[in-house]
């Protein structure tokens, strides 16, 4: 009767100092809270756009985003309603809108700054020709 009491308690002393049944703990990761958004718009989409008609469409792209260095740290594609949100540490960032076509549309690159804590928001402009002032069209 000793030997197995014996046994016993060096196994519980030997696991006693072991993790392996102590449930393993994982830090949260903390989402980031900043970041950029906005919206992708393509125009002038008639003949003659006026501040009460500016003759915009929401346009859907994919925006590359590079750091300071030329990396490319992250890209989104903006949704239907040209929407987009992407989630950055704060830094400084150049936006590249991809192009979407020879040579139309296109958009120029954009600097931004993200704030921490903060999305910063963004319109991004594509330029089209206009199919109604167009002779070629």
């Amino acid at each position: 009767m000793r030997r197995p009491l014996l046994l016993f308690l060096a196994l519980a002393a030997s696991l006693a100092g072991c993790d392996t049944f102590a449930p393993a703990s994982s830090p949260t990761p903390t989402p980031l809270l900043s970041g950029i958004q906005g919206v992708v718009l393509l125009g002038p989409m008639c003949a003659v756009p006026t501040a009460a008609s500016p003759c915009l469409e929401a346009y859907a792209a994919l925006l590359v985003v590079f750091d300071t260095d030329g990396q490319e740290v992250g890209e989104v594609t903006s949704g239907g309603d040209g929407t987009f949100r992407l989630a950055l540490p704060p830094g400084d960032y150049v936006i590249q809108p991809a192009a979407g076509g020879d040579p139309f549309p296109r958009a120029e690159a954009r600097n931004v700054t993200v704030l921490d804590g903060e999305m910063t928001d963004l319109e991004i402009d594509y330029e089209s020709r206009d199919r109604a002032v167009d002779p070629d069209s």
